[in-house]
């Protein structure tokens, strides 16, 4: 059986959509818990616990209790703040059953048992947050990016404003992984922090699995804008980390598709490599134009995952 770990957001579901049709693959699900914004940030400010948002996304993603899967897509308002079911849901089980949460959400969702997900972080109570370095000035929090999504940013730096330390569980994974796969997301806020906690740089060192990296089909004005494929491969270079494979989207569509939250999309990223890591196609979600369609990607990783 291979062992695939992915690593990122929420926006790599999809990702993991295509893996679960794959036969004897183990899936680990590495997920960032330094989101701060909407019902997320206010769980976190609240509480005083880590991020569930993207945590919940994965785990109904692949969920096969249909009723309890509806449910948690759901919200309600509270506060001002418009909270998704799913993630109260999350912080009732953090509330009762400390670290053993997910296990019981794992059971409660009826994941399948070859898909595990993990915290980057052991600590619930983790209170860090994502420093941003721009062009126009230092930012405090994943959300900020958000809150200024309208705005052209050159990303210069990111970095976490306290320690945090991988998760043994985190740093097992990747250690005995066949492959990692690195987004698609946001690749700032949502895939890279996943690298800024200690250990981790010490434990993709002894990692002998390829990596895979899904690029983003569209840029965003705060994150990436203007960026093309070699500029996303550079920040994992940057890293240490040596790209094997590297998945691209070419099909475009109409812009006046990108509609509500995506008004912040500031173009298509473009292909501007050819080597042999390339695998270039149509694997866009038509329906969901910056998402990718999860049986479009199954393909290419179906042949890179033999």
């Amino acid at each position: 059986m291979k062992t695939v770990t992915i690593i990122g957001g929420s926006g790599a579901r999809n990702t993991l959509k295509a893996l679960r049709k794959i036969k004897n693959v183990k899936i680990n699900n590495i997920v960032t818990m330094f989101d701060s914004g909407g019902s997320t940030g206010y769980l976190r400010k609240k509480f005083g616990i880590y991020a569930l948002g993207d945590l919940r996304d994965r785990i109904l993603a692949v969920s096969e209790n249909e009723s309890l899967r509806d449910i948690s897509s759901q919200r309600i308002e509270m506060d001002g703040i418009n909270h998704n079911i799913g993630n109260l849901l999350l912080y009732g089980l953090v509330k009762k059953y400390d670290k053993g949460y997910l296990e019981i959400a794992k059971g409660m969702f009826k994941t399948p048992k070859n898909i595990d997900f993990i915290p980057i972080v052991d600590n619930i109570n983790c209170s860090a947050n994502l420093v941003i370095k721009t062009d126009k000035g230092e930012f405090i929090g994943e959300d900020s990016l958000d809150s200024n999504s309208d705005r052209e940013l050159k990303i210069q730096d990111v970095r976490l404003d306290k320690k945090a330390k991988i998760s043994r569980t985190a740093a097992d994974a990747i250690i005995k992984s066949d492959f990692l796969i690195f987004g698609p997301g946001d690749v700032y806020s949502s895939i890279l922090p996943n690298t800024l906690v200690d250990g981790f740089d010490d434990t993709i060192a002894k990692s002998k699995a390829k990596k895979i990296l899904i690029v983003n089909i569209m840029n965003k004005k705060s994150e990436t804008n203007g960026f093309k494929t070699s500029d996303f491969v550079r920040l994992f270079e940057k890293k240490k980390i040596k790209i094997d494979y590297i998945i691209i989207n070419e099909k475009t569509l109409p812009v006046q598709k990108i509609k509500g939250k995506y008004g912040s999309f500031s173009g298509w990223v473009e292909n501007d490599l050819s080597d042999k890591r390339v695998i270039k196609g149509d694997f866009i979600n038509e329906n969901l134009p910056y998402e990718h369609d999860p049986n479009k990607i199954l393909l290419p990783l179906k042949r890179i995952i033999k």
